[in-house]
Order: structure tokens, then sequence, then C-alpha cells
């Protein structure tokens, strides 16, 4: 056989060119489309685009057939089978990862010992019970916003009316006597 004889066999007939031409324009339409869908439902850009390649790959097996009705059906069809083989993947890669109870028990952090979790909650109990309380009701609210509500100074300053500059003396001050009363520990 020839090289002519070749390449005349590989022509496509002239129903098969219009079937491949609908097909090409129909893939180039819904693109961008199956992109976003992918996107959306897998929320992941890099995969999203892996399996909108691997769909068009898969639909190039049908570029010659001439009797497909709806071809962005058929599109999304694969798109979703891909997207099940997707997840099902992703869910037998994590069951090969699991680890078992008994192998956890011996990461597990040793508790201190009773005497230090008494201790360390007398101390607590003696700032809160004793030491803010005895604090001025200005310099006890700026340690509390700070401390107990996560406020910045400047927030703080706000809320207070004061400048950022008492802030700083109020939380100082409050920490200073905390210290007094329970040392420099470390909750």
């Amino acid at each position: 056989m020839s090289q002519s004889d070749t390449a005349v066999d590989q022509q496509p007939t002239p129903g098969a060119a219009s079937a491949r031409d609908a097909f090409d324009a129909a893939v180039a339409e819904h693109r961008d489309e199956l992109l976003q869908y992918l996107r959306r439902r897998l929320r992941d850009g890099e995969a999203a685009a892996d399996l909108a390649q691997e769909t068009l790959t898969r639909m190039m097996h049908y570029r010659d057939a001439e009797d497909i009705e709806d071809r962005k059906s058929m599109l999304f069809r694969i798109a979703n089978n891909l997207i099940f083989e997707h997840h099902r993947v992703r869910r037998r890669h994590h069951a090969n990862h699991h680890v078992s109870l008994e192998d956890t028990m011996h990461l597990r952090a040793p508790e201190p010992p009773v005497e230090v979790t008494v201790d360390a909650r007398q101390a607590i109990d003696r700032l809160l019970k004793r030491t803010l309380v005895e604090l001025p009701p200005r310099c006890r609210l700026a340690f509390m916003l700070s401390r107990f509500d996560g406020l910045n100074y400047a927030q703080i300053a706000a809320q207070m009316d004061i400048s950022v500059k008492m802030v700083e003396k109020h939380i100082t001050k409050a920490l200073v006597a905390c210290r007094a009363a329970v040392g420099d520990r470390d909750f």
C-alpha cells in the first residue's frame, strides 16, 4: 500500500467531516463552562483543570460519531463520572493512611502531676478573686479587654476613650500586680 492510499483512507467522508465540525464546535463552545463547573464541584483549580483535560480526552473517542444528540450532556456526563472517580480515589487514598488508636496511645502527652495542676488553679483563682479585683476599675477594664476579650491597644483606647499610651500604662500596672501575686509562672 502506498502513502497516497493511506492518506486517502484517513480522509473523513463528507458526513464524518460535518460530524467532526459539529463535535469540535460543541467542545469549543462548552469548554469554559465545563472548567467552571469542575472548579465549583471540586473546589480545587488544579484538579478541575486535570479533569477537564481528561473529560475532553475521553470525549474525543466519540468525535466521529454522528448519532450523538446532545454533545453538551455527554460532555458533562463524562465530567460527572470523572468527579465520582476522583472522589473515590481520594477516599481510598485516605483510607490507606489510617492510623489505629493503639498506635496513637504512645503519642499522648503526659499529664502534669496533680500538684502542678492544683498549684496552677490556685494561682489563677488568686489572680481572678484577689489581684484583679483590687486593681483600679479603669486598669482592670483595660486588662480584661486585652486579655479576656482579645482587643488590641488601639481598640481598647477607642472603647475606653483614652490614649493608647494610657492603655499601655494600665496593662503594665495590671501585669506587675499579677506577677507580684503569682510570680513568673507560665499558664
